[in-house]
C-alpha cells in the first residue's frame, strides 16, 4: 500500500518513518523540501514532494499537520487526489493562542469539531481520525 503524509514537523516524520519500517512506499508532502533533508537521508526509501504529490501518490493520505493549517495543506493536495481517499486525520484543533491558566485553548466549538470541517470542505474523501485506525 502506498502512504501519503501531508506534513513536515515531528508527528508527520514519525508516521512516515512507522509506514516505512512496516513495508508501505511513503511520499512525504511539504512546503518545503529542504526542510526534510536529514530526515530523507535517515529514510531513503522515502520520496518527499508537495502536498499535491504525496496525495496523488498515496492510497491513504495521513494529515498531520497543526490544526489551523490543515484545510490549506488539504487544499494544496487538492480535491480531485483525495476524492475516493481515506485520509486519517492526526491534528489537533488547538488554537494559535497561549494557554488561559494553564488550558488550551481550540479554535473550534462543540457543536463543529476540525474533522466535520474537513469532511464538509472536501467531501468526496473519507475521513476517520486516528483513533479509528489504532
Amino acid at each position: 500500500m502506498r502512504i501519503g503524509v501531508l506534513g513536515s514537523g515531528i508527528v508527520a516524520q514519525t508516521l512516515a518513518a512507522g509506514f516505512l519500517k512496516h513495508g508501505y512506499e511513503t511520499t512525504i508532502g511539504t512546503r518545503e523540501p529542504s526542510k526534510l533533508a536529514d530526515w530523507k537521508a535517515a529514510n531513503p526509501k522515502a520520496l518527499v514532494g508537495s502536498f499535491s504529490e504525496a496525495a496523488a501518490f498515496g492510497e491513504v493520505v495521513v494529515l498531520a499537520v497543526k490544526g489551523t493549517a490543515a484545510i490549506e495543506a488539504l487544499r494544496l493536495a487538492g480535491s480531485a487526489h483525495l476524492s475516493g481517499k481515506v485520509v486519517i486525520d492526526s491534528c489537533n484543533p488547538i488554537a494559535d493562542a497561549p494557554p488561559d491558566h494553564g488550558v488550551l485553548k481550540f479554535f473550534t466549538t462543540l457543536d463543529q469539531s476540525l474533522m466535520e470541517q474537513l469532511q464538509r470542505e472536501f467531501a468526496d474523501a473519507r475521513f476517520v481520525d486516528r483513533t479509528s485506525v489504532a
